[in-house]
């Protein structure tokens, strides 16, 4: 008699017995009818409440400066950002001369793909534009960002410890 049917059959039996034991999982077997009662791990959810101090903003790459060429139009600023869990929100562009700190009024481009001029984070990243036509050359500015989130009735919220990157402009 061969051993192969034999051992095909406790390789069968074996199987059965895996699927339909007690796990730490459940109650009932895998094959029973155990319902999930919870979306959680054992060991909590984490918190979907929104939070100011969860508002974060990133600038791609470790720039402290930006050095634009003197024939360039437009300065491209782009990185990650973390809005939390709030409905809506935005990134407001300050230009500041560095020597005086007197604001420069600088258009700033929404790039993100959406049909809104003003930047935002999307899906963990921004993307804007600031036209720099106007400054004058060989002067040095500070670009401020801040990621701006709202809740549902337009309470603005900010983050000094994450969701502001200031750089240099020299141009």
């Amino acid at each position: 008699m061969s051993m192969k049917p034999l051992f095909h059959s406790l390789l069968l039996f074996a199987g059965w017995a895996l699927l339909s034991a007690c796990n730490q999982f459940s109650d009932g077997g895998l094959v029973g009818d155990y319902q999930d009662t919870s979306k959680c791990p054992a060991n909590g959810c984490a918190n979907q409440a929104a939070s100011a101090n969860a508002l974060r903003l990133t600038i791609t790459g470790n720039a402290v400066s930006l050095y634009p060429a003197a024939t360039d139009e437009k300065l491209e600023i782009s990185g990650d950002c973390h809005a939390s869990t709030y409905p809506s929100n935005r990134i407001n562009v300050a230009v500041t001369t560095q020597t005086g700190n007197a604001p420069v009024t600088v258009p700033v481009y929404n790039l993100s793909g959406i049909s809104s001029a003003q930047p935002f984070c999307n899906k963990g990243k921004y993307n804007l534009a600031l036209d720099i036509r106007n400054l004058a050359k060989s002067t040095i500015y500070s670009v401020q960002l801040e990621l701006v989130a709202f809740d549902s009735l337009g309470t603005p919220y900010t983050s000094a410890g994450g969701g502001r990157v200031r750089l240099n402009l020299v141009r």
